[in-house]
């Protein structure tokens, strides 16, 4: 028999039955009846299903966002709280016979254990409707999310006073270019990241734990949309310390018009090197302890440094107080080289500049060395503001982090980041939220 014969048929039974007056097609339709109700009533109550799952894990994702961003900003107390409100924001019905479990780390899943991550796990009781002529319980809908903190770019600048305002500040007739990485501060204040005057500045992004102001003079160019009231970047250098020093390796050492190549030790009360000197540096750690690194203009100083992971660094710090800490000072026409080491065997990997965190917030450190400035490595100076007017244009990839308690650029400035990775430089992290479960 074929298919069209059997539909043919059917057809045919189903009109005799329409036609049939005797009352026999009564009983019938009255068994039929209650099965057509149950399956349209099933298909109304499963598409409520399906609405309240959509709402659950929408609900879920947005619940383990908020408390990973909670927890990004070191407030794990009020994780939870953060997210419930999401969640019920989004249409999660809180209470019994709903629950909702907030895990820090994870229970299960690819991020189980990792304390990076938080796991939301929801669940709705949903009644029965018209479904219940066949099904004597309700219908449980769950949904889980788990998001944490990932890296999704990286600062040239980090300022690091919580509360400054123009923390970062960018004034006067300056251009600054950092189109390859983020400014950021740490700073709270409504205007964290100032630019004004007839400033310019490129960047990646902004990123902030306030806001920041553009004066109507003055040009910005993102990339990427800033990000504010977001949570403070951690500070890549801060488990860094100054070792014991030893004896003097020079006192009060000074240099005026001639040429001169020193060696790495301890330089006790400063270091100076006066215009027209011509000083190298070979590879290794100066201590300056007390007293200023100062560098005055048609003064000349680089590293010679040859071999791979050759470098230098230089460190302020006093073995006699606080207050002796002193500050460097390069002035405009200063004609300064100088790269970090990046052999991870050194004393101090990747940091060029490295101010004793003991140090007073005193007078500015200041590097004006302008075009003929080309510095790599970490800059750091976390008591400190330091005023920048450098250009690190040498057309090959290199590398400035800028990390203080407040940064100010007075000068035009071109900044890079491109040769981090070889430099061995640790990185600016700037960590967005994503969901990865």
């Amino acid at each position: 028999m074929t298919v069209r014969n059997t539909a043919l048929r059917m057809r045919e039974g189903v009109r005799a039955i329409l036609k049939n007056r005797s009352g026999s097609a009564l009983p019938l339709f009255a068994a039929l009846t209650p099965v057509l109700l149950g399956a349209l009533g099933i298909s109304v109550d499963v598409g409520v299903w399906y609405s309240t799952k959509r709402v659950v894990e929408t609900s879920a994702d947005a619940a383990a966002i908020a408390a990973a961003y909670r927890l990004a900003e070191g407030d794990s107390a009020t994780m939870i709280q953060a997210a419930q409100q999401d969640a019920v924001r989004n249409g999660f019905v809180a209470g019994a016979p709903s629950t909702m479990a907030v895990r820090n780390p994870p229970a299960s899943g690819a991020y189980a254990g990792n304390p990076a991550a938080v796991e939301v796990a929801l669940s709705e009781r949903r009644p029965l409707m018209f479904s219940s002529l066949f099904l004597q319980d309700g219908v449980t809908i769950s949904a889980r999310a788990v998001a944490m903190a990932k890296v999704t770019g990286d600062a040239c600048v980090l300022a690091l006073d919580p509360t400054a305002a123009g923390a970062v500040t960018v004034q006067g007739s300056t251009t600054v270019d950092m189109s390859h990485c983020a400014v950021a501060a740490n700073s709270s204040d409504p205007g964290a990241i100032a630019i004004g005057g007839n400033a310019a500045l490129t960047a990646d992004t902004l990123w902030t734990a306030g806001n920041y102001t553009v004066g109507n003079s003055t040009d910005l160019s993102l990339q990427q949309p800033a990000t504010t009231n977001a949570w403070p970047l951690t500070d890549p250098f801060a488990d860094t310390q100054v070792p014991p020093l030893g004896g003097c390796t020079a006192n009060h050492l000074s240099f005026n018009g001639v040429t001169q190549t020193i060696s790495p030790g301890v330089y006790c009360n400063g270091l100076g090197i006066g215009s027209q000197s011509t000083v190298t540096l070979n590879p290794g750690t100066y201590y300056i302890d007390g007293g200023n690194l100062s560098i005055a203009a048609q003064a000349t100083v680089t590293c010679a440094c040859s071999g791979s992971g050759d470098g230098v660094t230089i460190v302020l710090t006093s073995s006699s107080g606080a207050n002796q800490i002193g500050r460097v000072i390069i002035n405009g026409g200063a004609n300064v080289t100088l790269n970090a080491p990046s052999d991870p065997g050194a004393d101090f990997p990747g940091l060029l500049f490295f101010q004793d965190p003991r140090a007073t917030a005193t007078q500015p450190s200041k590097f004006d060395g302008g075009a003929t400035m080309n510095l790599t490595g970490g800059i750091y100076f976390p008591a400190q503001q330091i005023e920048w007017t450098g250009n690190n244009s040498s057309g090959t990839p290199t590398c400035t982090k800028i990390v203080a308690k407040i940064v100010v650029f007075t000068g035009n400035s071109n900044m890079d980041n491109s040769g981090c990775a070889a430099a061995g430089v640790n990185p600016i992290q700037i960590q967005g939220i994503a969901l990865v479960e």
